[in-house]
């Protein structure tokens, strides 16, 4: 591989060779270039000590960017894209309520590799949308829209404006699953369920919503946890459970209401408009992409479990083999162990125009190095990302890296905290509603940090690249979101 530039974008722990091969490989691969007019040519994922790291290419990036925006300025394709995203959903769910019905210690060999095979198909195809709308794939939607605000509102209002208009205001599955929540607990508290149906509304409510928490390596939720829940909360008044349900919907009955006041104040051109939907609606539809692997890896390690079982292999050790690798065990071949075991410890992915190769123990540490090169962030006091959510805070940094204990980080923390984190997702929600700001390493206007921030009301700073390395847990830093910028005080 020629000399290149690579951006650490993302980590993840526990994330093994199956998983990226299904979750990043195949997809750029094989899926993006039907999908977008782009893919990759160069991307790395590097992993060590169950921590891994995707690094993508600058150049690549730059291409997303122009691919981005040709394919998005196409009305045409908008459509489409969104089109079958829904249909993708739709086919998720059907499948994987069919998987949960399946006895898997009752199917032949054949049904149970077509069982993981159709598994693997969905979440490859639903990473391939993913990738398509990443935030260098909007970034210049992002530039193009701010500079003809620039044209309408005060320059000190353009990210205002921005920002607002670009807010999605469609309730996620999160939003649904804790407004379906209130009205459970509301109509218990009113006596419309029928008489000793409390457990079985419960239990509906668990097997729609029980795989949200299945992310990053979390187990799902179980009917102990709801069980659990509905005991605590239904103590809570009526007048409490319908304030929250109002104020669910309120919020995005205000955000709608500050959107069509804006425009009108500013008489804001529609196709600017048009675009800041565009974004609203690829930030809604990225989270909810999110519900399609979250459960797809659950069925995925289920499916693997009961293969490891049939061929009497290590279920932890099987995740380190690629898709191809584990398929062959079906026609009698055998997985290479050592190689396994190697990969373990570390291992690299890599692709490079349109062929994927893997690197592991000390060869895989050597190449990564020769890859990406080591950067010296010491002495930085002060580093700017993006304004997602203006406002300014100050207050003790908590560093929140993949493979933390949640429960650990929280106790660790007294007081007020920033919360710095390589991204969000929606499992790190117990931090985020109790910390008075955000930062993060990787991320656009349509990432989780920057919607749930919005929705929130917490400041937040994005696509900083450098957070998590130049910040420590217990750095007392000024968050100024107005201006973009991280600021350590002490």
């Amino acid at each position: 591989m020629p000399k290149l530039n690579f951006q650490k974008m993302w980590e993840a722990a526990d994330t093994f060779v199956f998983d990226i091969d299904t979750g990043s490989i195949l997809p750029i691969i094989d899926t993006l270039p039907k999908i977008a007019s782009f893919a990759d040519r160069h991307w790395l994922y590097y992993y060590e000590n169950g921590i891994g790291a995707a690094y993508y290419e600058d150049g690549d990036m730059k291409m997303a960017a122009e691919a981005g925006l040709k394919d998005f300025s196409d009305h045409a394709y908008r459509e489409r894209y969104f089109s079958e995203i829904k249909a993708l959903l739709e086919s998720e769910t059907s499948l994987y309520q069919r998987i949960e019905e399946v006895d898997f210690s009752t199917i032949s060999n054949g049904a149970l590799k077509d069982l993981l095979q159709q598994s693997i198909d969905i979440v490859v195809k639903n990473f391939g949308y993913y990738l398509a709308c990443q935030p260098q794939c909007v970034s210049l939607i992002e530039k193009t829209i701010q500079q003809r605000l620039s044209e309408v509102v005060p320059e000190n209002k353009i990210i205002d404006a921005f920002t607002l208009l670009s807010t999605p205001t469609t309730a996620t599955k999160i939003r649904r699953e804790e407004r379906d929540w209130l009205n459970l607990l509301i109509a218990s508290k009113n006596k419309d369920l029928p008489e000793n149906s409390n457990r079985e509304a419960v239990l509906k409510h668990y097997k729609e919503y029980f795989l949200l928490n299945a992310a990053d390596g979390h187990e799902p939720w179980d009917l102990d946890y709801f069980t659990d829940k509905f005991s605590n909360e239904c103590n809570l008044s009526l007048s409490e459970l319908e304030n929250k349900l109002l104020g669910l919907a309120k919020s995005s009955e205000d955000i709608e209401k500050q959107k069509s006041a804006f425009i009108k104040e500013h008489n804001i051109k529609a196709d600017i408009v048009d675009d800041c939907s565009l974004l609203a609606e690829i930030g809604h539809w990225r989270l909810e992409m999110r519900f399609v692997w979250m459960p797809g890896y659950y069925y995925d390690k289920r499916i693997l479990n009961e293969v490891a079982k049939r061929f009497t292999l290590d279920p932890a050790l099987i995740r380190f083999a690629t898709i191809a690798e584990i398929l062959t065990l079906f026609d009698g071949a055998e997985l290479p162990k050592a190689e396994l075991e190697s990969r373990s410890k570390a291992f690299l992915f890599v692709i490079e125009n349109g062929k994927s190769f893997i690197f592991c123990g000390e060869d895989a540490r050597r190449k990564f190095t020769e890859y990406v090169a080591s950067v010296d962030t010491s002495g930085i006091r002060e580093f700017k990302g993006n304004i997602a959510m203006k406002g300014k805070v100050k207050a003790k940094v908590m560093v929140y890296k993949w493979g933390d204990n949640m429960q650990d980080k929280l106790a660790s923390v007294d007081g007020e905290f920033i919360l710095v984190a390589g991204q969000t997702r929606p499992q790190l929600m117990p931090l985020i509603l109790k910390c008075k700001g955000i930062v993060t390493d990787e991320g656009g206007i349509t990432s989780h940090a920057a919607i749930v921030s919005r929705e929130l009301g917490i400041p937040c700073v994005i696509g900083t690249k450098i957070a998590t390395q130049v910040l420590k847990d217990g750095d007392f830093v000024e968050v100024d979101a107005d201006n973009g910028v991280v600021r350590i005080l002490e």
